[in-house]
């Protein structure tokens, strides 16, 4: 009888892990819309960059992998759009999550030059209270939701902007291939270095010579 019953547990417990992580590896389209704050027009060319991880717990820590990147543009009216891994924000039976990876949500950075970027705009006090998402579920990036983007006005607030660099950069920037995943990003970013007077990063200029 042990036997039977252990079998039996073994064979819920794959279905359960395979249900799993089949729902986080689910594809799913990721959208929104990017207007200017004090204008309320869309603002065309910004940069969205959507971010996986896998997280992986053990009993001393939690680990945290870099899986994917992608990037868009947005279009005339604001919009974007990126499909990827719909991910998920825990495993919902936490002992059983040991030593088991599983692919989060995605994070979302938002990037255009002279504006406040999301997420990093919280740090700066001429972003912070004008940075908001309306609409879309939850009020969430990437939930259908319309992000309004405040303009940095001042030299100083965009050095502070700039001064703010993702995670997930040193990995791209020490690897071409991973580099070409955020090459508008990059190439953004260093409109925003030039402007500021700061050497840009070349591993972007050696991208544009391959086009």
């Amino acid at each position: 009888m042990n036997g039977v019953f252990k079998c039996i547990l073994i064979e819920i417990l794959v279905i359960i892990f395979t249900c799993l992580t089949v729902s986080c590896t689910r594809a799913k389209t990721f959208n929104g819309r990017v207007i200017d704050s004090d204008t309320k027009e869309p603002v065309e060319g910004v940069v969205v960059v959507a971010v996986w991880e896998t997280e992986t717990t053990t009993p001393t820590a939690t680990h945290s992998n870099l899986k994917d990147v992608k990037e868009c543009l947005t279009k005339k009216n604001g919009e974007w759009s990126v499909n990827g891994p719909k991910g998920r924000d825990e495993w919902p039976i936490p002992y059983m999550s040991l030593f088991i990876p599983y692919a989060k949500e995605p994070e979302f950075i938002v990037f255009k030059p002279g504006y406040c970027s999301w997420p990093n705009g919280f740090s700066i006090d001429a972003c912070r209270d004008r940075m908001k998402i309306k609409g879309g579920k939850d009020e969430r990036i990437g939930e259908g939701g319309t992000l309004e983007l405040p303009k940095l006005t001042t030299k100083e607030g965009r050095w502070r902007a700039e001064g703010v660099r993702p995670p997930f950069m040193a990995e791209m920037l020490a690897d071409k291939q991973k580099a070409k995943k955020i090459r508008n990003f990059l190439r953004l970013l260093n409109e925003e270095r030039k402007f500021l007077g700061l050497n840009e990063y070349p591993i972007s200029k050696e991208l544009e010579n391959e086009k």
